[in-house]
């Protein structure tokens, strides 16, 4: 048994080192739950004071609603917030009802009676002319978008009609007053 020597084992040490800090967890404890009775008492004081003695709060029970303004609708000052910018209201003009202007030297009178087509732009593209028909229908007309082939390249032409002679120059008179180009109304056979 020369070289041998006995395992160590850890043994708990004795109760009596731990005796001072568990009174110190107590004592803590202790200060710490007469704090929070301590806090409690003062806000269930502050809570049932009477409302005149000092306090300037009033119950929200007794507070009237002032009365609610009336609704206003909205006046918009673009034009004379940015005058100096040259920003001006357009001018209100009085509204006259559409007369078609006369034929002019160029333009063939439409015979009653009779009904037409009216071109309101012709484009490479079939999105280029859908988006004329939409706008075309914002104006309040119906057309349709109809595919040509001249000399080996198509085009879509955007047509309004067919129109009596008096709606055909009322609707070529108010497109062009909307900045659209159209052609003359062209006579159709029906």
């Amino acid at each position: 048994m020369s070289g041998k020597r006995p395992k160590k084992v850890n043994r708990p040490r004795a109760s009596g080192g731990n005796r001072g800090a568990k009174v110190a967890l107590l004592v803590a404890l202790g200060l710490l739950a007469a704090l929070v009775v301590v806090l409690a008492q003062l806000t269930a004081e502050k809570n049932s004071q009477p409302i005149g003695s000092g306090d300037t709060r009033t119950d929200a029970r007794s507070v009237e609603k002032p009365a609610e303004k009336p609704t206003v609708s909205p006046e918009f000052e673009f034009y004379t917030l940015l005058p100096e910018q040259g920003n001006r209201p357009p001018r209100a003009e009085p509204e006259q009802s559409p007369t078609p202007s006369p034929p002019s030297a160029d333009e063939p009178a439409l015979e009653s009676g009779g009904r037409y087509l009216i071109q309101a732009g012709s484009f490479r593209g079939r999105k280029d002319a859908e988006s004329r028909k939409a706008e075309l229908a914002l104006l309040g007309f119906e057309s349709r978008v109809t595919a040509v082939d001249i000399r080996g390249e198509s085009y879509f032409r955007v047509m309004v009609g067919p129109l009596a002679a008096k709606e055909a120059a009322e609707a070529q008179q108010r497109m062009q007053e909307a900045d659209i180009e159209v052609m003359s109304p062209r006579r159709i056979n029906g």
